[in-house]
């Protein structure tokens, strides 16, 4: 009986210790707090003077209690957030005590007029924390204006890809979508075109992605992309402060299955994704044949991609005036089969994100595929790259890497062209590969290469210097119709390399 009691003597003293452990107040600095998210956002369709209420946690995962000496909304009374804590509505709020591994909740509610046109896009403010001197913040993130929003079906998913798909918001005529441009449009997860859909999108289009979201036109589907200059289709990312203009990753990509007609890009901007473009045919189910059709390109930018710009496999690319900047790894992969025209181009890689390896453009008639037991599988195919008037360029003393294997044929073509290439265009084995080029155009200065090419690649200006090599190197022969640039002025009789006239 004595040992018992002697137990449960022991067991309310270690509860009684728990217990004031903690209602005990910690002052440490070290004591901070954890919240479940880092950023809350109200993704509410509105289509009128509207507002939406959400959540979230606030967790002291210390043993001992905290006080909260200040809870603030950064913009305070002007702000189109309130934020309820412990049932009190406001925009600031003192000594808040949280006990040991104790949480509380902060209720935020916007209210925005998404048909005011003077308000930004996205609409952003904090909630700021002090702790023990600590400054914490959760973003309050909402969208500003009106815009058509994809959200995925929680039940839906290819590859492991949750998705929607654009048939269900805009049921098509005919087999045919012509996409609005009235609003925005903003994707969550993957939007995926059907197969023996078209989608046209129209001039002025601005398509926004969330963090590893993408658009896809899957096999037998058809996407037309028809932006003027000046008016270009735009896809980007959501977030649209200056901090984000040029930040890469913050999207995943656009894959472009094999479909009954071309995929066609015209005046259109695709930046700050993982990959730009991803063309293949779709192989889950079976080995993937070269695409009967082609994927035009006119007057494309793909700028600052934190994987690939253009991944090609089994496809064929018709390419004018396109110009392919800043990659993490390889700018544009042609890999397998495919007949590949490439005309006053640009492929240029000047990446300040961190270091890199890859060659900017990467040839090889052959790739892998990942098979269900581990192994690999190798697909082979005829390749023909011809690059006429184009500049290939970059940081690195290699930017051309190539690779073949035997059992098929491996072309490829450099006429009047600019590239960065250390490989010996005289060698016997690459006769015809090289024609009237410029090579390496480049003085080493210690370290450093001065570079007269580009007025300043590194702030994403590509246009020519008044020193550059290019000026005047094009054959107009090969310009042959294509007598406009990239920003719609005219070529001379001596046309200058690359994507841009001097």
């Amino acid at each position: 009986m004595l040992k018992r009691l002697l137990a449960i003597f022991g067991f309310v003293v270690i509860l009684f210790s728990v217990s004031c452990k903690k209602d005990l107040i910690t002052n440490d600095p070290g004591a901070r707090l954890s919240f479940s998210t880092d950023t809350l956002t109200f993704d509410t369709v509105f289509t009128q003077l509207g507002s939406a209420t959400l959540r979230f946690m606030v967790y002291n995962p210390n043993a001992e209690g905290v006080v909260i000496s200040s809870i603030k909304i950064k913009e305070g009374s002007a702000s189109n957030f309130r934020v309820n804590v412990n049932g009190q509505p406001g925009t600031e709020f003192n000594d808040i005590e949280i006990k040991g591994q104790d949480s509380l909740f902060v209720f935020a509610e916007v209210t925005v007029d998404p048909t005011n046109a003077n308000n930004p896009f996205v609409i952003f403010d904090n909630v700021d924390f002090i702790t023990n001197g600590n400054n914490q913040t959760v973003v309050l993130s909402a969208w500003g204006q009106n815009a058509y929003y994809y959200h995925a079906d929680p039940e839906s998913y290819i590859s492991g890809l949750a998705y929607s798909l654009i048939e269900s918001y805009f049921p098509p005529v005919g087999g045919v979508i012509n996409l609005p441009n009235d609003k925005p449009h903003v994707i969550f997860d993957y939007l995926i075109i059907d197969s023996a859909t078209t989608v046209n999108i129209a001039a002025g289009t601005q398509l926004h992605f969330y963090d590893k979201s993408g658009l896809w036109a899957y096999r037998g589907a058809t996407l037309n992309v028809n932006g003027t200059l000046g008016n270009e289709v735009v896809f980007q990312g959501t977030r649209l402060e200056d901090f984000y203009d040029d930040k890469p990753g913050q999207w995943d990509r656009i894959i472009l299955n094999e479909g009954p007609a071309n995929h066609t890009f015209n005046n259109v901007i695709i930046k700050n994704s993982f990959i730009g473009i991803q063309a293949e045919e779709f192989y889950l189910d079976g080995v993937p044949e070269l695409a009967s059709n082609s994927i035009k390109l006119y007057n494309t930018v793909i700028q600052n991609s934190a994987g690939l710009g253009l991944l090609v496999r089994n496809h064929n690319i018709i390419a004018d005036n396109l110009l392919v900047v800043n990659s993490g790894n390889v700018l544009v992969a042609l890999q397998g089969a495919g007949v590949h025209q490439f005309t006053h181009s640009t492929i240029a890689n000047f990446w300040r994100f961190g270091s890199r390896s890859d060659e900017s453009l990467v040839l090889t008639n052959y790739f892998n595929l990942p098979q269900s037991d581990g192994s690999q599988l190798q697909v082979a195919g005829d390749l023909q790259a011809n690059f006429d008037n184009c500049i290939i360029y970059g940081t690195n003393s290699e930017e051309l890497g190539t690779d073949s294997v035997d059992v098929a044929q491996f072309n490829y073509l450099f006429n009047h062209c600019v590239l960065r290439t250390e490989k010996d265009t005289l060698d016997p084995g690459l006769v015809g590969k090289f024609s009237t080029i410029v090579l390496n155009p480049t003085t080493p200065i210690g370290s450093a290469y001065n570079n007269p090419l580009f007025v300043d690649p590194y702030e994403d200006d590509f246009l020519l210097s008044d020193s550059s090599r290019a000026i005047d190197q094009g054959s107009l022969v090969l310009t042959d119709t294509l007598l406009l640039d990239l920003k719609g002025d005219m070529r001379d009789n001596l046309p200058d390399l690359g994507s841009y006239e001097f």
